[in-house]
C-alpha cells in the first residue's frame, strides 16, 4: 500500500468522525429543543480557558434547581471572548433552558449555538467528502 493510500484512508477516516461528531452535536440540539424546558438560574462563576488558537474563552458556570431534582452546577458550552460585564457576572440571574432527562444539557438565553439543520447539513457535506475519498482510494 502506498502512503498515497495510506494518507487518503486517514483522511476518509477523519472526515467521517467529523461527520459523526456533528450528528452528535445536531441530535444534542435536538434533545434540547424538543425537551427542553426554561428555567431561572444564577452565574456562580466564570471559568477561563483557551480556545485553539490560545486566545481567552470565558464560560459562566449556572447553578439552577429544576422543579423534581436536585441543585445542578454546569458551565455554560459556549464561551465568550470577553469577560462578562456587570450586568451578566457573577451573582446575576439568567434563564437556562435544560434537558429534563439530563440536566446538565443546557443552554443560556441568547447563546442558541449550533442548530439542528446546520449539524446535520454539516454531518452530510463531511460524510460526502469522507465517501468521496475513499471511493477514490478503491479505484
Amino acid at each position: 500500500m502506498s502512503w498515497k493510500h495510506v494518507l487518503g484512508w486517514f483522511w476518509a477516516v477523519m472526515f467521517g468522525g467529523f461527520s459523526l461528531a456533528s450528528f452528535g452535536v445536531a441530535w444534542e440540539k435536538y434533545c434540547l429543543n424538543s425537551r427542553g424546558r426554561w428555567i431561572e438560574g444564577e452565574i456562580v462563576r466564570v471559568d477561563e480557558d483557551k480556545d485553539t488558537d490560545g486566545a481567552p474563552r470565558f464560560y459562566p458556570v449556572v447553578a439552577f434547581t429544576p422543579p423534581d431534582g436536585d441543585r445542578v452546577e454546569v458551565k455554560s458550552p459556549s464561551g465568550k471572548p470577553y469577560p462578562p460585564g456587570l450586568a451578566s457576572g457573577v451573582g446575576c440571574q439568567v434563564s437556562v433552558r435544560y434537558d429534563p432527562a439530563r440536566p446538565t444539557r443546557i443552554e443560556l438565553s441568547g447563546d442558541e449555538g449550533v442548530g439542528v439543520l446546520s449539524g446535520l447539513l454539516l454531518g452530510v457535506v463531511l460524510a460526502g467528502v469522507a465517501g468521496f475519498i475513499a471511493s477514490e482510494m478503491i479505484v
